[in-house]
C-alpha cells in the first residue's frame, strides 16, 4: 500500500511537470550558446512551416527575436512547441483556444509539432477532435525550429511582440492568468 502512494504521487507530479525529451533548459533559447565558445556573430536563419492545411508560415530569426513575414506589426506571435502525447500540452489546448479567440485581432498562435510522428490526417482529426482555432505545423522545419530554440520539454512557448522582439519563454503548463500578462505587455509594446 505504502508504494502504491509512491507510485501514484510520482504519477501526480508527473503530470504537472513539462514532458522531458531530454536536456537542461536553456533560457537563452532564441540562439544556440555553448559554454566556453567564443561568440559568434549573429546569423539568421530562416524558416517555412508548413500547417496542416498545407499553408506556409514564413519567418526568419533576428538578433532581438524573429520576423514574422505575415505578422509583423499586426499580430503578437505565440509558438506553441507541443507534442499530441504530451498530457501538460493537451491540457492546454483549451487556454489557447480561448486566448487566440479573445485576442484573434491582435494574436496568433502556431503550434508547432514537436517529436511526433504523425500524417495529415491524424492532426487534421486532432484538430476536429480539440476545436483548436490556429494552425498547426508539421514537417522538417519543425524540428529545424525547435533545435534553433533549443528546446528540451515540451510545451514550450516563445512569445513575440507585433515588432518581432522577444518578450518571453514558457515552459511546461502555464497559468492563464500569468500568459495574459505577457501577452498585454506584446501587445502594448
Amino acid at each position: 500500500m505504502r508504494n502504491l502512494k509512491y507510485i501514484l504521487f510520482a504519477f501526480i507530479a508527473f503530470l504537472f511537470i513539462a514532458c522531458d525529451s531530454g536536456g537542461a533548459i536553456n533560457s537563452n533559447s532564441l540562439a544556440k550558446n555553448k559554454i566556453n565558445e567564443i561568440e559568434a556573430e549573429f546569423e539568421p536563419k530562416s524558416f517555412v512551416l508548413t500547417s496542416s492545411d498545407n499553408k506556409k508560415i514564413e519567418f526568419s530569426t533576428t538578433e532581438i527575436g524573429a520576423d514574422f513575414k505575415d505578422f509583423k506589426d499586426k499580430k503578437v506571435v505565440i509558438i506553441d512547441i507541443f507534442a499530441t502525447w504530451c498530457p501538460p500540452c493537451i491540457e492546454s489546448l483549451p487556454m489557447l483556444k480561448s486566448i487566440q479567440e479573445k485576442n484573434k485581432d491582435d494574436l496568433q498562435i502556431i503550434s508547432v509539432l514537436f517529436q511526433d510522428e504523425k500524417s495529415v490526417e491524424e492532426i487534421n482529426d486532432f484538430i476536429e477532435e480539440h476545436k483548436i482555432n490556429y494552425p498547426i505545423t508539421m514537417g522538417e522545419q519543425n524540428q529545424a525550429l525547435a533545435d534553433e530554440l533549443n528546446v528540451r520539454r515540451v510545451p514550450e512557448m516563445f512569445l513575440f511582440s507585433k515588432s518581432g522582439k522577444f518578450v518571453h519563454k514558457f515552459v511546461g503548463k502555464v497559468p492563464e492568468d500569468e500568459l495574459e500578462k505577457y501577452l498585454k505587455i506584446a501587445i502594448e509594446n
